[in-house]
């Protein structure tokens, strides 16, 4: 199960746009306001009781149910304690569905048993935050390996974006057949940790999770390109500004071969400035 395409009409910065994606991986990069944030959140609003989802400006198929998690680049677990009740209890509350849904999957209980999709990556996750994610009191914690409990509050952004995702894997909100849609996942994450992330990543879609990422990172970008596997199901999505038509999207299998690649084109211009400036040394 899926999501295979969408047709967005006429609906932020699409004037008339066909996605098709990868049952796999699916890298979205693009300047600002392409619509790659907007891009996540018209599929986490995906009608999952049918195949076909028609809203108002886009049209989403998919080929059945599916279970969505969508992960904002916003660290939500750090403001758990009373969330949902103040959600509830005002009608105009400052924050968007997709905030409110990414604290409740969390709050879920947790499996005593580590779930098999997740045998080769949660002693990852452990190994890169240093500990496991404690849930006491509606607040979040890291459990250090030396004894330590370490509230969300008071830890680093990187550690609190590793355990979000051990947290939704252990509470059964990432499984086989379920979507994955997660901005920015390289956000104030160690740098050394880019291939552990995408390590991940890999693993998870080939246990069965389709994935949606969106990055302005050239080195995590890139590394989808060098940790890939033959039979690893990948797609990079670049959505570009044009003068008359809105953002479009180049999809390629392989991240060199995109044509509007602003992050390598970022890229490529640094390295040039690195040997102009060692060349008149």
């Amino acid at each position: 199960m899926s999501i295979q395409k969408i047709h967005i009409s006429n609906f932020t910065v699409f004037k008339d746009i066909d996605i098709t994606f990868s049952k796999g991986c699916n890298l979205f990069i693009g300047e600002n306001a392409t619509g790659k944030t907007q891009l996540l959140k018209m599929l986490n609003n995906k009608n999952v009781e049918g195949q076909r989802s028609l809203f108002m400006n886009y049209d989403i198929e998919s080929s059945g149910s599916e279970k969505i998690t969508y992960i904002p680049v916003k660290d939500m677990l750090t403001h758990a304690k009373g969330f949902i009740s103040m959600s509830e209890k005002y009608r105009e509350f400052p924050f968007g569905k997709e905030l409110i849904d990414i604290i409740k999957k969390s709050e879920q209980w947790q499996l005593k048993k580590i779930p098999d999709i997740a045998k080769n990556i949660l002693s990852k996750l452990e190994m890169m935050m240093e500990g496991k994610v404690l849930y006491e009191n509606e607040e979040f914690y890291i459990q250090k390996k030396n004894g330590e409990k370490v509230s969300f509050e008071h830890e680093a952004e990187g550690y609190k974006k590793i355990g979000l995702l051990w947290q939704l894997i252990m509470t059964e909100n990432i499984t086989e057949n379920s979507v994955l849609l997660w901005d920015e996942p390289e956000a104030n994450l160690n740098p050394k940790y880019i291939p552990d992330l995408v390590e991940i990543i890999l693993e998870l879609s080939r246990n069965g999770v389709q994935i949606f990422l969106t990055t302005h990172s050239y080195i995590f970008a890139k590394y989808f390109e060098v940790r890939r596997r033959n039979s690893d199901k990948i797609l990079f999505h670049s959505l570009y500004k044009t003068e008359n038509k809105g953002v479009l999207c180049e999809s390629n299998p392989n991240f060199k071969d995109l044509k509007h690649n602003t992050i390598s084109k970022s890229f490529e211009k640094l390295l040039d400035e690195v040997y102009d400036l060692n060349a008149g040394e």
